[in-house]
């Protein structure tokens, strides 16, 4: 891996485990046994690094939000396509933290992640459409619009939730996103209730993170 390569992914573990307000181009440098001047050969300081991680960033969502096959999946792969989501999120988690104060910091960014935001509600709401019009999903188009709403908050916003209230680790915080979400959207899928019951099965299973994994129905990522 490039010098390049590993700064960035050294900057991101540190801002979303410690909050990018707390770490300075010295704490990358020092985390990776490289000089201050090493690191500013490759980026010009924290702003540099910021604004290329907004643009991997991008270029993930860009491949998760693909409307492919989406209109066609089954009950199960809509849970593990909102992990995935979940999943997509949450490795850019502290870009969602505190948006006002980055926003304030890094201006440049806020333009890019108002575009993933935008997208994802509608990928959402394509989504809910599409098993509305199968008769899947048992909502009205009102219903759907505040689903997008709660579930686009869920993603974004569970994570920092979850450090706040309590101690869970990266794994679980993403579980928990997911559980959140399908607690608002499983009533509403027109299954039966031995599939619901599977589907909750699944979800509890603790089996299931390797499951989501493992999946090689999507090839959104």
């Amino acid at each position: 891996m490039k010098t390049a390569q590993k700064i960035l992914l050294t900057a991101l573990t540190l801002f979303n485990e410690h909050g990018e307000n707390t770490v300075t181009s010295v704490d990358i440098a020092l985390e990776l046994d490289i000089s201050p001047g090493n690191l500013y050969y490759h980026f010009k300081g924290k702003d540099s690094i910021v604004n290329a991680l907004m643009k991997m960033h991008e270029q993930q969502m860009h491949k998760v939000l693909n409307r492919d096959k989406l209109d066609t999946l089954h009950p199960e792969e809509i849970m593990y396509y909102l992990f995935l989501l979940v999943d997509s999120i949450h490795v850019f988690r502290f870009f969602y933290r505190s948006p006002a104060d980055l926003a304030e910091k890094y201006p440049t960014i806020v333009r890019p992640r108002q575009h993933i935001l935008t997208n994802l509600n509608k990928q959402l709401a394509f989504l809910f459409d599409a098993l509305a019009q199968q008769e899947t999903l048992i909502a009205t188009k009102s219903d759907r619009s505040l689903l997008v709403d709660l579930i686009s908050l869920i993603i974004t916003q569970s994570c920092q939730f979850d450090e706040l209230n309590s101690h869970m680790d990266s794994a679980m915080q993403r579980y928990h996103a997911l559980s959140l979400m399908m607690v608002s959207v499983l009533p509403r899928l027109a299954l039966s209730d031995e599939q619901k019951k599977q589907l909750s099965q699944l979800l509890n299973s603790h089996d299931f993170m390797r499951s989501a994994a493992n999946q090689p129905q999507f090839d959104f990522a």
